[in-house]
């Protein structure tokens, strides 16, 4: 069935002028993303923007009192420290009161797709140009989705649900023991050769602000992504300015690096404004007009963002991705604009809407990377609305959340596709409110629920251990998770002490988080928290020089 494509909707708008203020509409009750007043819902977002609960504005970032406080009553994830500009959350510590009902604790987890993974990316851009990374940009979800945290396969069309725990801190100075807990939703393996055929419509930027690095960055996107096709793939090509041209539409390539393909991605040339919408509208028109059930039908848009002609409807977007009756038309948007000056949260709300990923380029290799051994990671879908149920003993409160967002209600997590090949993992803190309500025999059950792509039918996978046997257990993943997840909150953590210019508490920052990945790389011999590891010593420096 051919998706819906009311090209006419006139709705919720994106206004994205230079400046770079967004509003978006779409997400779930408790997701920020959106930046709109959904925060009564017990959020668990991470997103480094306000939640500007019972505010009734769409405010695209600001907050009603002026500042980007995180002044909600949500389950949102603070990380020890406000993730906003001025920090006016004044609660020291967190409160861990037992609830008053000895039932089982049941929640409702959602990452974000995936393979949104600007955040890490764009950090290690700044950090190696010298920059203090801004929190704004930072999601930690992004970091356990872009570095590889790998699970065993499980079957085709099923997910393998791996729960893991560890102890933190056994509660020796405030009484609350505390311990991490990572969930893994580990999807199918697919050989690229076996991914279904491709209906993919390139929306190239070409304004004036894609000059230099940037239009160099898109061939490299584009000309990558080109090498991975297959014979019989259709592909159209639409590029804008301040108007649209369609360069190529439904040709059938060759195979990899179609000649004809290769040719209108070298002949391309930047100049002009830029009119976002008007280069999606075009795209999901072809996108639509050449669908195709049996494919896998996206839209790939490479821009840096930076719309200041026309508006970009994200309305359009998410009409085109509606898949409650068959296959949608998805989005995958990769930025390709100069980290440190670059409208990332465009990108991120757009591509939100459109039920695909996020990814930023800044590297020839870093291109290679996401469209070679990651292209069906990237382009295909083995799960559909994945949602992960967590069932636990009353007494663990959640202490911090590193997903997208979590709450009692499922209505208010909205569910997200999983590529191949791929995890989602679900990072949090669990607080013990009272330690002799422990009991090594209580249970947690894991269960994700979802959508099969194929058949469209409703599917569970769950896995059910006690405490006792999820603290013997091997607990690998776990170790890596806590490693990036610290890395990620030590780059927030940095940032606001700069602020304040205790650039003495923003080294001992970095340090810190520096010997516990490295303890980490080296217990796992895991070559990319070497990485981090070297990162976080480049910063070190860069932190020294602001001393």
């Amino acid at each position: 069935m051919k998706p819906k494509h009311l090209w006419w909707i006139v709705g919720c708008v994106l206004l994205a002028a230079m400046a770079g203020v967004s509003i978006s509409c779409f997400g779930a009750n408790g997701d920020d993303d959106d930046d709109d007043d959904d925060d009564a819902a017990n959020a668990g977002d991470d997103d480094g923007y306000d939640d500007d609960d019972f505010a009734g504005d769409d405010d695209g970032g600001w907050d009603d009192d002026g500042d980007w406080s995180d002044d909600d009553m949500g389950g949102d994830d603070d990380d020890w420290w406000d993730d906003d500009i001025d920090d006016d959350d004044t609660v020291e510590d967190p409160q861990i009161v037992c609830p008053d009902e000895t039932q089982d604790t049941v929640l409702f987890l959602s990452a974000d797709d995936s393979n949104s993974q600007a955040s890490p990316v764009v950090a290690r851009r700044l950090i190696l140009d010298g920059y203090i990374v801004p929190r704004r940009y930072l999601r930690t979800y992004e970091f356990t989705n872009y570095y590889q945290i790998d699970y065993p396969f499980p079957a085709e069309g099923r997910i393998n649900v791996v729960p893991q725990l560890r102890l933190l801190d056994d509660g020796s100075d405030d009484g609350f023991s505390t311990y991490t807990f990572q969930i893994g939703a580990q999807s199918h393996s697919l050989a690229h050769a076996s991914g279904r055929h491709l209906n993919v419509t390139f929306s190239l930027d070409t304004s004036g602000s894609m000059t230099g690095a940037p239009i160099a960055r898109l061939r490299y996107v584009a000309r990558a992504i080109a090498a991975r096709l297959k014979a019989g793939d259709i592909v159209s090509l639409v590029e804008w300015d301040q108007s649209t041209s369609v360069v190529l539409e439904a040709h059938v390539v060759d195979g990899p690096n179609d000649a004809t393909l290769l040719a209108a991605i070298d002949g391309l040339e930047e100049g002009g404004s830029t009119d976002l919408h008007g280069g999606l509208v075009r795209a999901y028109q072809l996108a639509a007009d050449h669908f195709d059930e049996t494919r896998m039908n996206r839209v790939v848009l490479i821009s840096d963002g930076w719309a200041n002609t026309g508006v970009t409807d994200v309305e359009l977007i998410a009409e085109a991705a509606d898949d409650s009756e068959g296959e949608g038309i998805y989005l995958l948007g990769v930025g390709v604009g100069d980290a440190d000056y670059y409208n990332e949260q465009l990108m991120d709300d757009v591509t939100d809407a459109g039920k695909g990923a996020y990814i930023f380029i800044d590297t020839q290799a870093e291109a290679d990377k996401q469209f070679g051994d990651r292209f069906q990671e990237n382009m295909e879908i083995a799960a559909m609305a994945v949602r992960v149920r967590l069932q636990m003993p009353y007494y663990p409160v959640m202490e911090e959340f590193h997903g997208e967002e979590y709450s009692e209600n499922p209505q208010e997590v909205e569910p997200q596709h999983l590529g191949p090949n791929d995890a989602m993992v679900f990072h949090q803190f669990l607080a013990v409110c009272d330690g002799d309500l422990f009991q090594d025999g209580d249970v947690i059950n894991v269960r994700a629920e979802y959508t099969h792509p194929v058949t469209r039918a409703a599917q569970t996978d769950e896995a059910e251990f006690s405490i006792a046997q999820l603290l013997a257990a091997d607990a690998d993943q776990l170790v890596k998770g806590d490693a990036i997840v610290s890395y990620a909150e030590a780059l927030k953590e940095i940032d606001r002490l700069g602020d304040e210019g205790d650039w003495d508490g923003a080294s001992t920052a970095c340090a810190d988080a520096h010997t516990k990945v490295q303890a980490a790389a080296t217990q796992l011999g895991d070559t990319e928290l070497e990485e981090i590891a070297d990162l976080l010593e480049t910063y070190q420096d860069t932190i020294e020089y602001r001393r």
